[in-house]
C-alpha cells in the first residue's frame, strides 16, 4: 500500500518551505541584522532584507511587508494619523546626533563634543538638519544648499564646513579617508526615531510576529543615546566616561582642539565632584 506523506505538528511547527519570505526594508544607516537572526531562530525561516536608498522615509510602492524608516525630531511616519490611516507604526528607538568635519579638521581626533561647543564650527545647512537644532549658516543663495546629505558631506570634505546627522547615519554615509563623525555628548540635541511602518491591509499574524520581535529588542535594549531604547523601554543609568587628556587625543598644544578638550575634561571632574558631594 502506497501511503500518502503527511505533513508532522508537534514539535517542528515551522511553516511549509514555499510560503513566500516576509520581506523587510530598511533605510540607510539602520542596521536589521539582529532582528533578521531573532527571525530566523523564531520562525525558521529566511527573512528577506531590502535596502531602500533613502534616508529619512520610505520609498511610495516599496515591495516590503514591514518597513524600517527614519522620522525628523518630533515626526511620525507618513499615513499613520487620521481616523482611519492606511499604515500601522510602531517607534522603535531614538538616535543621537553627530557631528561630520573634514579628516583634517583640528577636531577631527575628539572623542566627543558638548553641544554648546557647536557654535565654534560652521554648520552647513542641508535638508536633513533639524529645526530643533542648532542653527546652521544660511546659504546666500538657495541654489547652493546641498540636496541631501550626500551633497553635503561632498561639501564637508572641501573644508566648507561641518554638518549634523544621525549618528547611525553619519557612520553609514562617511568617508573614513575624508571625514570624522564626532558623537556630541552632554545634554543631547533632539535626536531622530526609528519607527516599523506597514499597510493596514497587510496587517496579518506573521506581520504581527515580526512586530513582535521588533519591539522584544526595544524592550530588553539598555544602551543609551544612539542606537539606544525608545520611550517604552526601561531607563538605564548611563556611565559617564573619562574623557582623554587632549595630549593622549593626538591634539596640538594650545590648538583650538586642545582647548575644547581641556575645558571638556574640566567640566568633567567638575560634574564628578559634585555628584560625590549629592552622595554625601
Amino acid at each position: 500500500m502506497t501511503h500518502t506523506p503527511q505533513t508532522e505538528t508537534g514539535s517542528d511547527s515551522r511553516p511549509a518551505p514555499d510560503k513566500p519570505p516576509m520581506r523587510l526594508g530598511f533605510a540607510r544607516g539602520i542596521a536589521p541584522s539582529k532582528w533578521e537572526r531573532r527571525w530566523q531562530e523564531a520562525v525558521g525561516r529566511p527573512l528577506e532584507l531590502h535596502p531602500v536608498e533613502v534616508a529619512f522615509g520610505r520609498t511610495p510602492g516599496a515591495a516590503v511587508d514591514v518597513m524600517l524608516e527614519r522620522a525628523a525630531p518630533g515626526a511620525h511616519p507618513e499615513g499613520i494619523e487620521g481616523s482611519a490611516p492606511p499604515r500601522h507604526a510602531l517607534r522603535l528607538y531614538t538616535e543621537a546626533i553627530a557631528l561630520v568635519v573634514p579628516i583634517d579638521h583640528e577636531l577631527a581626533q575628539s572623542e566627543g563634543l558638548d553641544p554648546a561647543e557647536l557654535a565654534l564650527v560652521r554648520l552647513l545647512d542641508h535638508p536633513d538638519h533639524a529645526p530643533e537644532w542648532p542653527a546652521a549658516e544660511p546659504w546666500a543663495d538657495p541654489a547652493w544648499r546641498p540636496a541631501d546629505a550626500y551633497a553635503a558631506l561632498d561639501l564637508v570634505a572641501t573644508g566648507a564646513g561641518a554638518i549634523l546627522l544621525p549618528r547611525p547615519l553619519a557612520r553609514h554615509l562617511a568617508r573614513k579617508r575624508e571625514h570624522a563623525v564626532i558623537t556630541l555628548t552632554g545634554a543631547p540635541l533632539a535626536g531622530t526615531t526609528v519607527w516599523a511602518s506597514w499597510e493596514r491591509d497587510r496587517d496579518a499574524p506573521d506581520v504581527q510576529q515580526l512586530i513582535g520581535i521588533l519591539r522584544g529588542r526595544t524592550a530588553r535594549s539598555s544602551r543609551p543615546g544612539a542606537d539606544g531604547p525608545s520611550s517604552e523601554a526601561k531607563a538605564q543609568p548611563a556611565r559617564a566616561r573619562k574623557p582623554k587628556p587632549a595630549a593622549k587625543q593626538g591634539l596640538k598644544p594650545n590648538s583650538r582642539g586642545a582647548q575644547l578638550a581641556a575645558a571638556k575634561e574640566k567640566a568633567e571632574r567638575e560634574k564628578a565632584a559634585r555628584q560625590r558631594a549629592k552622595r554625601r
